[in-house]
């Protein structure tokens, strides 16, 4: 009869989409294992590489200049900025082009996601017109991302154990780690993880300045060279095209996840990454001060007899500056007030230009 042909269609749809509920929640779950086994082979991979870098440091040290501050000639604070600069160079080869390849594209492709967690890689799922052929992008950011949130996750038990962090320090990474393990445990987002994988371009040369700029006259335009570099990179990446990715987030909010991300993962990472762009910001100016003033650019010649109070707090404000652009790109120093990024970096060919 025709009732029962419309309820035994009605049973076979039913049947169906929750066979298929049941298989979308089986795939998504698919290569978890083999993703935490990845993140922990890397997390191993990038200790062992920092503890060779340390064992080796009396080999790839003596070849270079002693620095006047001490804990610059600490075998655990050079080699981790060896390190810092091998994970951002690396991080940035494989964000950067992924950036440019997808800012072409259209939203579906920016905020696509896979069901394989392993590896991320292309699901039919998606039903993106000609995606299969350049699946290798989204694998590529994928492994990107896993081997970021490796690292800070090994940095941070390095930073621990070796006292090379402060209490902020280790709130800072601890977000980053969760925010990374997010992202990456949905295989989703890609156009904003490349983004935000994106900004370590300036991390080299922030690096270079941190390590030469008290080993030497012989280091100073190399040095100063990286800074304004540094700069450069710093307003184009951390500034610019991340201030972008958190306003695209926005203006697609929950509609760039994929439906079975809970909710508090989605504000989470809504969160984590304003509070990330509003950081930058913040600090930005005093950047440009530091640097400016060292340059000859907004400066104001202090007068001799300047309090010594007065030059101590210049002097921890810039510390404040160089502390925050060592955390927002993965490098650490210590809390010392002599440590100013701009005061350290510029003062010798200011010294030479003071009448």
């Amino acid at each position: 009869c025709k009732f029962c042909s419309i309820q035994v269609l009605q049973a076979s749809d039913a049947m169906s989409g929750s066979m298929d509920q049941d298989n979308e929640r089986e795939v998504v779950h698919y290569g978890v294992n083999g993703m935490l086994l990845q993140f922990a082979l890397w997390t191993a991979g990038w200790t062992v590489l920092f503890y060779i870098l340390t064992s080796t440091s009396d080999r790839w040290m003596k070849t270079l200049p002693t620095s006047t501050k001490a804990h610059e000639n600490n075998k655990y604070w050079c080699a981790r900025n060896v390190i810092g600069a091998i994970h951002a160079l690396f991080i940035a080869l494989i964000s950067v082009p992924v950036f440019l390849f997808l800012c072409t594209k259209p939203s579906p492709w920016q905020f696509a996601a896979s069901r394989h967690v392993d590896f991320c890689k292309y699901d039919e799922f998606t039903n993106l017109p000609e995606v299969e052929g350049i699946a290798f992008v989204y694998e590529a950011i994928a492994l990107g991302g896993l081997a970021f949130t490796a690292f800070t996750l090994a940095d941070v038990g390095i930073s621990v154990l070796h006292r090379l962090a402060s209490w902020d320090y280790i709130v800072h990474h601890v977000a980053f780690i969760s925010a990374g393990l997010i992202i990456r445990m949905n295989c989703m987002l890609p156009f904003n993880a490349a983004m935000l994988l994106a900004m370590e371009v300036s991390t080299p040369s922030l690096n270079y300045l941190l390590f030469f700029r008290h080993r030497g006259a012989e280091y100073e335009k190399a040095v100063v060279n990286n800074g304004v570099v540094f700069v450069l990179l710093y307003l184009v990446f951390r500034l610019g095209i991340n201030t972008y990715g958190f306003v695209l987030l926005c203006v697609h909010n929950f509609n760039a996840v994929p439906s079975g991300v809970a909710k508090w993962q989605a504000w989470f990472l809504l969160v984590a990454v304003g509070a990330g762009v509003a950081v930058q910001w913040f600090w930005f100016p005093g950047i440009c001060r530091t640097f400016g003033a060292g340059l000859g650019i907004w400066s104001k010649p202090r007068p001799s007899s300047a309090s010594d109070d007065e030059g101590e707090s210049s002097d921890t404000a810039e510390n404040g500056q160089a502390l925050c652009c060592g955390m927002a790109t993965g490098e650490n120093e210590e809390s010392d007030v002599d440590n100013s990024v701009g005061t350290e970096l510029m003062s010798a060919p200011a010294e030479r230009e003071r009448p």
